[in-house]
């Protein structure tokens, strides 16, 4: 159940929201035109505890798709499908340096290895699943069903030429688990999946307990795969402000083009927000602001 009250967290957490709404909103993406007229100062942010009730503030009406937000989610997924030691073996692990989309991550490294929370390491994630595998294991995180957003599939599917290139070089590469456009759809598809901040902070939930729902305590994935997954957000998270967030936070967090951001404490909890505005490196602006004056207080499990 979702609870708006004056607890210490929710308090806190509406200041954060308010003091973030006083700084700059960012820039809506121009990646994919389908995104580029959502308004860029809608804020809002939600913290799903494993032991308390969870809190939220802001425009809580908002929806979103999860974008690159889905790509933590769909690894956890695959490794517990086919075990870390494979999935790692066709994305590997090591921050790039570059931009999230950009094709010299795969030509310049070693094998065309690149990581899970980039564009190429996540469209070989993604194609080592199925349709209905990503949403039903996504909609078990959330707590509740989700669907995607047909016309958004189908806007991004138009103009996603980049990704195409990339799941080229992949399929090249021998890194992919399904043909080239098999794989796009699925990468595009869980992309889609929309939701609110409450669904998503209980998705970080989910990681930051191990893989277990904290709102019913019912297994989702297993510990190894939440693991994988939170260590792959610490290594690139946020792309190439990954190195300085861990640095600075000391959370793990994964952004997304869409606005959302979801941080994970593991176990106490997590946080997501959504602020559509982004900064240059292509990671929700309000919304990190919310994530750092957030993070000692979750870290810290304060009630």
């Amino acid at each position: 159940m979702l609870r708006v009250t004056t607890e210490p967290m929710h308090a806190a957490l509406a200041s954060a929201v308010a003091d973030a709404r006083r700084g700059p909103a960012g820039d809506v993406t121009q990646v994919y035109p389908a995104l580029a007229a959502v308004d860029p100062a809608l804020l809002t942010a939600g913290v799903h505890r494993l032991a308390g009730d969870p809190v939220a503030t802001g425009h809580i009406e908002s929806r979103f798709i999860l974008m690159s937000v889905a790509k933590p989610f769909t690894l956890a997924l695959a490794v517990d499908l086919h075990g870390a030691s494979r999935v790692l073996a066709l994305t590997g692990d090591a921050p790039t340096g570059l931009p999230f989309n950009d094709p010299a991550a795969i030509t310049g490294r070693p094998g065309g290895l690149t990581n899970p929370m980039v564009n190429p390491g996540a469209i070989s994630v993604a194609s080592l699943l199925t349709e209905d595998a990503i949403r039903e294991g996504l909609s078990r995180f959330a707590g509740r069903s989700l669907a995607a957003d047909a016309a958004m599939v189908s806007a991004i599917h138009a103009t996603n030429q980049r990704n195409r290139l990339l799941a080229t070089l992949l399929a090249e590469r021998s890194l992919l688990g399904s043909g080239v456009e098999e794989a796009l759809h699925l990468y595009t598809f869980q992309s889609c999946l929309g939701l609110g901040v409450v669904e998503l902070a209980r998705m970080g939930g989910v990681l930051a307990g191990g893989g277990v729902d904290p709102a019913t305590g019912e297994r989702v994935v297993s510990a190894e795969a939440a693991r994988v997954a939170v260590e792959a957000m610490a290594v690139a998270g946020l792309y190439e402000a990954s190195k300085a967030w861990m640095a600075s936070v000391g959370l793990a967090a994964k952004s997304g083009i869409a606005g959302g951001l979801v941080m994970v404490a593991p176990g106490v909890g997590a946080l997501a927000a959504y602020s559509p505005g982004l900064d240059p490196t292509g990671n929700p602006l309000r919304a990190q602001h919310v994530a750092r004056v957030m993070a000692p207080r979750l870290a810290a499990s304060q009630g």
